[in-house]
């Protein structure tokens, strides 16, 4: 596939983490890697499906047997946003696929699997919180909040030698490979280069070889987006900034400045944007 393919897969969904993780047996390897806790391998998880909507803002949930319901967060960069952006979903997941809506009614207490919140930070900032609550968000605090959501934030960059590794074969085997595209990037290569040779090597090394060989062109298109993606936010930040105040100074129209920032924000690549927003302030301040 061409590069401009790539970079044109604006509806491409998932991520190689939702990918290696949806599979149920890794993910409850992983939760019980991150809980400390000790589900058999013949646990039964039911992955939660939610609304297209919400479903974009959030990587991926299952239920654990009838105990538990477990959300996870993939991160690149810190938020303390992530609870209040987990609150949505989690009550959407409840209500529509583990509630059964006519039984709130009645007198029985209607029960629920127990939530559990993670985010999986692997972003190049220094982590400093290892906890996100609701309740930071709130205007008036409170000790003991009416409503409450907490999530444990891991770091599992591969520096970090978290030892949560020693326990998710699959987790130690995902931060490894994007370690070493990491590297590899830092060396010079260019991204194609750079997560090819990384991959290659994780097969050569038993790194997550058989889900790597077996979806070896789908995990290269995956990280191929993600990075174009990181890539493109981090360009429109700085060019945007510069170029775009610059255009609406040098032309005076405020009314393009505004339409610029707009798309920039809606995704729209720059240059594209910048050519929208001067066709649609000539329309509005024709040439004298």
């Amino acid at each position: 596939m061409q590069e401009v393919d790539l970079k044109s897969s604006r509806q491409y969904k998932d991520t190689l983490f939702r990918t290696l993780f949806g599979d149920e047996k890794r993910f409850l390897e992983l939760y019980n890697a991150v809980a400390d806790d000790n589900f058999p391998d013949d646990t039964v998880v039911t992955p939660c499906p939610t609304n297209s909507l919400l479903a974009r803002f959030n990587d991926l949930a299952a239920c654990i047997g009838s105990q538990l319901v477990v959300f996870f967060e993939h991160q690149s960069s810190p938020s303390k946003n992530m609870a209040l952006r987990l609150l949505p979903y989690a009550v959407d997941v409840l209500y529509s696929h583990i509630v059964d809506k006519d039984t709130l009614y009645g007198n029985e207490q209607v029960p629920i699997p127990a939530p559990k919140f993670f985010v999986l930070y692997n972003g190049e900032q220094k982590l400093t919180e290892h906890t996100v609550k609701l309740s930071d968000s709130f205007v008036k605090k409170d000790y003991s909040p009416s409503l409450e959501l907490t999530a444990k934030i891991i770091d599992i960059n591969f520096e970090s030698k978290d030892s949560v590794f020693l326990r998710s074969s699959s987790l130690k085997g995902y931060s490894y490979l994007i370690a070493e595209i990491r590297k590899n990037l830092r060396t010079g290569m260019n991204r194609d280069v750079a997560i090819v040779t990384a991959i290659k090597a994780c097969i050569s090394q038993d790194v997550l070889q058989t889900f790597l060989k077996e979806n070896f062109m789908e995990v290269t298109k995956m990280l191929n987006y993600e990075y174009d993606a990181e890539a493109e936010k981090k360009v429109l930040k700085q060019e945007g900034r510069k170029e775009g105040i610059q255009e609406g100074i040098q032309e005076g129209i405020q009314e393009g400045f505004d339409i610029l920032a707009n798309l920039v924000k809606a995704g729209m690549p720059f240059d594209v944007a910048l050519a929208e927003a001067k066709k649609s302030t000539q329309s509005i301040n024709p040439p004298q």
